[in-house]
């Protein structure tokens, strides 16, 4: 089984888990090259890793900004499946979805919309979702915290996947690019696994980011900025209970 402490970061070896059990396969139909795949790939086996673990039948869930979701589409004919999201299109998301068989919500976590209602939801997660939030405004911060717990069940899990970059080329940023979200998340919620400084991340050998080859293929049309002065993408991962 799955141990957050094991997944903080996204790591090569974590492909290693996810094949072994053919996750890549049942998600997507088709053996997945870590060597040549998206962030959103790696994000999405780990995600879909520690739902198909940990779910039940008939499992209420709800993904933040979850667009054109591909784990609602695999949850959905066994679990009661929500996607919440403005679909503006942020982040090179969707701005309208075909017919889908779970609810959609039209709205930003955070703002305490009551079509989301209280103490319901047994997993709240998000993919690549919350580092698009403003920077350092901590009210924002603070609404989204209390938003998710507001619909979160007691007992319920609250998982996230946040893209920060390597950036070793600007000065400014001593260690890496990340939304300041994150260490406001590890201090005022208690995550099931530990803070691991994203120094320690960047200087892992194993650390997985997109590779250089997809990056300049998929990447460089939208970011217009080269490989080495972007910085190289990879996935924190954070998860809390409610108890």
């Amino acid at each position: 089984m799955i141990s957050l402490k094991e997944f903080t970061y996204s790591r090569k070896p974590h492909f290693d888990y996810f094949k072994s059990l053919k996750f890549d396969v049942m998600l997507y139909g088709e053996s997945i090259n870590p060597l040549y795949c998206d962030l959103k790939v790696y994000q999405d086996l780990f995600m879909f890793s520690f739902l198909l673990e940990n779910y039940f039948k008939g499992a209420k869930i709800l993904e933040i900004g979850g667009g054109d979701s591909r784990l609602l589409e695999y949850f959905k004919n066994e679990c009661e499946c929500w996607n919440l999201d403005k679909l503006e299109g942020l982040g090179n998301g969707p701005k309208e979805l075909s017919e889908k068989k779970y609810r959609i919500v039209l709205d930003y976590i955070g703002n305490h919309n009551t079509e989301l209602p209280e103490n319901y939801f047994d997993f709240v997660f998000s993919i690549s979702a919350l580092e698009h939030v403003q920077l350092g405004d901590e009210s924002i911060y603070e609404n989204i915290l209390s938003d998710i717990n507001r619909i979160l069940k007691k007992g319920g899990y609250s998982v996230h996947c946040m893209d920060h970059a390597t950036d070793l080329h600007l000065e400014e940023i001593e260690i890496a690019w990340t939304n300041p979200l994150l260490q406001y998340f590890f201090e005022k919620e208690k995550m099931i696994n530990n803070f691991i400084p994203l120094k320690v991340a960047e200087e892992d050998p194993e650390l997985f980011v997109v590779p250089e080859e997809y990056y300049n293929n998929f990447w460089l049309p939208v970011t217009n900025v080269t490989y080495e002065n972007f910085g190289k993408p990879f996935s924190y991962n954070f998860l809390w209970k409610k108890f």
